[in-house]
């Protein structure tokens, strides 16, 4: 299956958790942090994640080890939709319905994560000016999350999603560079 393809079938488990919270069966909060403790399980163990896509074990031995590691940490109706994921050979697909879940909940609660990127630690009155004009701009919540790269020598790097903003000196540089070859 192509990356596309797979990214649809994520989309639509992922709007079937949404859905969980518009059928007020479970609150949106809840199946975040259950999904949260999932991906930090999952990360920290490469081999329990293997042996949840591994097609030679058994669905009804994948569904124990659900149980059995996630019974303190996730609400019985987000353990079946692990198990759902296994018996329809989907649990592969885990991280990605994580990603897009949050995706989507940031839209409904009218956030967005922005990366900043920048050449040296900005003070603290600046992070918020910036943050308070992109929400401005945006009219969202923003939530950011800054990172220092020196290679950029100056200037900002905003990523918000897909859309890159570059008023970074070496990305100045790089769009001359690119013009001079042209």
């Amino acid at each position: 299956m192509n990356k596309s393809e797979n990214q649809s079938i994520a989309t639509r488990y992922a709007k079937s958790l949404i859905g969980l919270n518009n059928e007020n069966k479970l609150d949106n909060s809840v199946i975040y942090q259950n999904l949260e403790n999932i991906r930090i399980i999952l990360s920290s163990s490469e081999e329990l994640y293997q042996a949840l896509i591994n097609p030679i074990i058994s669905a009804n031995d994948k569904e124990a080890v659900i149980d059995a590691i996630f019974i303190n940490d996730t609400n019985e109706i987000i353990r079946n939709f692990l198990k759902l994921l296994v018996r329809k050979n989907r649990f592969d697909l885990i991280f990605e319905i994580i990603k897009i879940y949050n995706n989507l909940l940031d839209k409904i609660n009218n956030i967005s994560k922005v990366e900043i990127i920048s050449a040296i630690e900005l003070d603290d009155n600046y992070k918020e000016q910036i943050k308070n004009k992109l929400s401005q701009i945006l009219n969202k919540e923003i939530i950011i999350n800054y990172n220092v790269k020196d290679e950029i020598i100056a200037g900002l790097v905003y990523k918000m999603g897909d859309d890159v903003f570059d008023t970074s000196v070496s990305g100045k540089i790089n769009k001359f560079k690119n013009a001079i070859i042209k």
